[in-house]
């Protein structure tokens, strides 16, 4: 059983690549089968009279030259020509009309254009002679019309068959590949969008990493700076204060990495300290007019540096994105500060339903606020556009 399963499909594979060569023994099968039972004297004028196994050798020939019908459809079509020529001298058979049959379709589904024409030439001339010679012959009108049907539906049948099969590969082929190309261009889209999406991330963690150098090197200098004092001093009651400073320094710079180390990847140039929430957000408000509700960033403080940095980023970003995008006029801003946590939101009018965002702002804003402890959120309602931040303010 193992080695029948494995000739069969060894056989199926071989017939998914070239089915010629099965359908050629299928055919020979068939064919001797109808030869058997007695389907042979098809031309009843033949000019040679032979025993009815003498059919099996044009059958045989045709059978043969099916076999390349894929790669070679002008040598097919040549060869069944000659034998179904040869059976017809000996009276015809039904299996050499069927092997005829596959050639012509052969020929005009799998050839070239100049064999596919000489093939429709060919049948037309048949059907135009056929029809004529029969007129002229004196039969009655009903017997010219038969004969003119029968030849046309033994030559134009396997033509319209071809045609129409390779028109709907032709048709199923473009479909496919206009198909691949928009998956390739969705997918290029898909890639670009990423890359620039973690430009955008990238381009955030190195600004972050530029203010946390700024906010650490201050830091740490103070530190270095009292602890060589306390060396080159005499030992004293000054060195408590003096190490109590030290603490104090190293605390803050251990503070802002502790806060940040996770997304950095590479230190940048220095830049100009970044401004912050407490200092510089109440010209921040009166720089997008928001600042007519009383709200007080000074409020708020003392934080963090690194948050008090990330708070006034976010506050930027939110009033932004609400006036390029919202109503004129319909900003609200509120600040709060209770349970250790600074609570950053930024409401706006909109003309739309607007769907959550995943632009290139927002994910900066996500990902400054994860990166000092807090979380971001974005909701949309019917007509409203509410971002809420809330950052550790311990």
């Amino acid at each position: 059983m193992s080695r029948l399963g494995a000739l069969l499909r060894r056989l199926g594979r071989e017939y998914s690549d070239d089915p010629g060569p099965l359908t050629a023994l299928v055919t020979f099968l068939g064919g001797s089968l109808m030869i058997a039972i007695g389907l042979t004297e098809v031309w009843t004028d033949a000019p040679v009279g032979a025993p009815a196994w003498w059919h099996l050798v044009p059958l045989a020939v045709g059978c043969a030259a099916t076999t390349v019908r894929r790669s070679h459809p002008a040598i097919t079509m040549a060869v069944v020509v000659a034998a179904f020529a040869a059976d017809a001298v000996i009276g015809g058979s039904l299996a050499v009309l069927v092997v005829l049959f596959d050639a012509i379709y052969s020929a005009e589904r799998f050839g070239s254009w100049p064999l596919r024409r000489a093939v429709r030439f060919g049948s037309g001339v048949i059907i135009a002679g056929g029809t004529l010679a029969a007129a002229l012959s004196g039969l009655p009108l009903r017997a010219v019309a038969a004969i003119a049907l029968q030849l046309a539906a033994m030559l134009l049948i396997p033509v319209w068959w071809a045609v129409d099969v390779r028109h709907r590969t032709e048709l199923a082929a473009s479909a496919q590949a206009r198909a691949d190309l928009e998956a390739a261009r969705a997918a290029e889209r898909a890639r670009a969008q990423d890359a620039e999406r973690r430009s955008a991330v990238q381009a955030e963690r190195s600004r972050m990493a530029r203010e946390l150098h700024d906010a650490v090197a201050g830091d740490v200098s103070a530190l270095v700076i009292r602890a060589g004092a306390a060396l080159a001093a005499p030992p004293g009651p000054g060195d408590r204060e003096s190490l109590a400073a030290v603490r104090e320094s190293g605390l803050h710079a251990l503070g802002e990495l502790r806060a940040m180390i996770e997304v950095l990847t590479a230190e940048g140039e220095q830049e100009p300290a970044a401004p912050a929430l407490t200092e510089d957000g109440g010209e921040l408000l009166a720089r997008f007019g928001a600042d007519g509700d009383g709200v007080d960033p000074a409020g708020l403080a003392p934080l963090p540096p690194a948050v008090d940095r990330a708070g006034y980023r976010l506050l930027q970003e939110a009033l932004t994105n609400a006036t390029r995008h919202g109503r004129p006029g319909t900003v609200e801003v509120g600040l709060a500060r209770e349970d250790g946590t600074v609570e950053i939101v930024v409401s706006n009018a909109v003309d739309r339903v607007v769907a959550d965002g995943d632009g290139l702002g927002l994910t900066s804003m996500r990902e400054r606020a994860h990166a000092v402890g807090g979380t971001l959120e974005i909701e949309t309602t019917e007509g409203t556009w509410t971002v809420t931040a809330r950052l550790p303010a311990g």
